[in-house]
């Protein structure tokens, strides 16, 4: 893969950042999701069906976690019960019950606040940050009955408990938080969507700078799912890879994250690592196309994109003898994933264009051959070599109704006059073989019957010196044929209509007969 033309498009990707898209868009299927331990996928796949055991699908980001931890962790959580109940809230208001729940559950919990943990710190170290303890209160809120919405932005996340007149922030960001640092193009490119897209007006970008807009509109915080924590969660830690230029697991993370999540930002990340991945991947195993497929999803990623980084791992094992199967699963894995209609032709023709170059002369490159002109028909360079091929496909073909039955199969698949001439020279070459056959076997009128259909068919004087040879051959043995009969006259008829033909040929003129 060429790496300057994947950074240009990964640079014209993040200038053309997309809106919020639902899980219905497609960019991630469930299906494609991959997973670092057998219990992340277990909880996440559980959590999809059911969606409980909220406290495990939070623990799964941990690539150490298993049941036995998960289990000890949980019961650690459900401990903190017994104290809440001990303060007897039930019949409390609501307010009350998050001013009595709040300390209990932080200092039960939560020591020491960390911008660079995740949900299992928790419960091991006490280690906490905004997500994970905005998602610890909003499970304990939710086991409570306690109403509560989730607000978050890429940079914070927090609880509004008891929404409306007294609603009551559950606020868990240590002053000191520092916030994640975007260089100044990314926020110019975030900007200039915005102003694109219609999400600012003219006169904001006029007068406010890339900088306030940035901030302004980056980290606007708005309601969220306790899902979409989630999502959260792993696409801080996709962010933290993606900086580490560890792509590919940015990559991974980052599916999940939108799987919850289906936000901007993290739509912006998903793309931008996927972009990396492809750019630095060998392609050495089937499944890997199915990064361009998915990197096709993105209505940022130019056509160009996808079909230039598929000719190239197409030419790049195309070099070696033992790779042609290889290619062929690679196109029929990724053919199948591609929605776009312009894409699957261009991905295709290539596919069969560079095939048919692989094998030619060859039988099988016929079905390649046929396959790309199906899709573009009036290609020059795919329908100078249908020509070829034929000539060559013909050339071993000796019986003449062998050649007139390879033509009847042929001709439907074949539109354009280049290849179709070679089919009417060689429909001609047979009523010729034919016609002189005949007169061999001493059969006139069954000669004369091909003879004529070669006549009306072909206009004179011919050009392919295929059928001028074959012209040559037949006239002039049906001219002996009569010569010797004593048909003299006959046999000269023939001699002139083969000089209508084929006006310079020696061996005609040499065929000459007294009265």
């Amino acid at each position: 893969m060429k790496k300057a033309i994947l950074i240009h498009y990964f640079i014209i990707c993040l200038s053309s950042i997309l809106l919020c898209q639902s899980n219905s868009d497609s960019l991630v299927k469930f299906a494609e999701l991959r997973f670092h331990t057998d219990f992340e996928e277990n909880v996440i796949k559980t959590y999809k069906q059911k969606s409980t055991d909220t406290i495990k699908v939070f623990l799964g980001i941990d690539e150490s976690m298993n049941t036995n931890e998960a289990k000890m962790f949980s019961n650690q959580y459900y401990n903190v019960f017994k104290a809440i109940n001990n303060k007897k809230i039930d019949t409390k208001s609501t307010a009350k019950k998050i001013k009595i729940v709040y300390p209990i559950v932080h200092d039960y919990f939560l020591k020491k606040y960390s911008t660079d943990d995740y949900f299992p710190s928790v419960f091991k170290t006490g280690a906490y940050n905004c997500v994970t303890a905005s998602a610890l209160y909003a499970m304990v809120f939710d086991k409570l009955k306690i109403p509560y919405k989730v607000m978050a932005s890429p940079e914070h996340a927090y609880l509004i408990g008891n929404p409306g007149e007294s609603s009551i922030v559950i606020e868990t960001t240590n002053p000191n938080f520092e916030k994640a640092i975007f260089t100044g193009e990314y926020k110019q490119q975030y900007v200039n969507y915005l102003r694109s897209s219609k999400l600012i007006s003219e006169s904001e970008y006029k007068n406010k700078s890339t900088a306030e807009i940035f901030e302004e509109k980056f980290n606007e915080v708005k309601e969220v799912s306790f899902d979409n924590l989630i999502g959260i969660q792993y696409y801080n830690k996709a962010l933290s890879k993606f900086q580490n230029n560890e792509y590919d697991i940015a990559y991974i993370l980052c599916q999940k994250a939108y799987f919850f999540f289906p936000d901007l930002q993290v739509k912006t990340l998903l793309n931008g690592s996927l972009l990396f991945v492809v750019q630095n991947c060998k392609f050495d195993k089937v499944s890997d196309i199915d990064y361009l497929s998915q990197l096709s999803r993105f209505e940022s990623i130019n056509q160009d994109l996808i079909v230039g980084v598929f000719n190239n791992v197409l030419n790049y094992y195309l070099q070696y003898t033992d790779k042609d199967n290889y290619c062929d699963s690679l196109f029929q894995r990724l053919i199948p994933q591609i929605k776009n209609k312009s894409e699957i032709e261009e991905i295709s023709f290539n596919y069969y264009w560079r095939m048919s170059q692989r094998f030619f002369p060859k039988q099988k490159s016929e079905y390649y051959i046929l396959n790309a002109l199906k899709i573009k028909g009036n290609h020059k360079d795919a329908n100078s070599m249908l020509a070829a091929f034929l000539y060559n496909k013909f050339s071993s073909i000796y019986e003449p109704n062998a050649i007139l039955d390879t033509i009847q199969k042929l001709e439907p698949k074949i539109r354009y006059d280049q290849a179709s001439n070679v089919l009417k020279d060689y429909r001609r070459i047979a009523w010729l073989k034919l016609a002189e056959a005949m007169y061999k076997d001493n059969k006139p009128i069954q000669g004369d019957k091909y003879l004529l259909q070669f006549e009306s068919d072909c206009p004179a004087p011919v050009e392919n010196m295929l059928v001028g040879h074959t012209i040559e051959s037949t006239y002039r043995s049906i001219s002996v044929y009569y010569y010797y009969k004593n048909q003299k006259a006959k046999a000269k008829s023939y001699i002139e209509k083969a000089l209508k033909y084929v006006p310079n040929s020696i061996l005609i003129k040499s065929a000459t007969y007294e009265d």
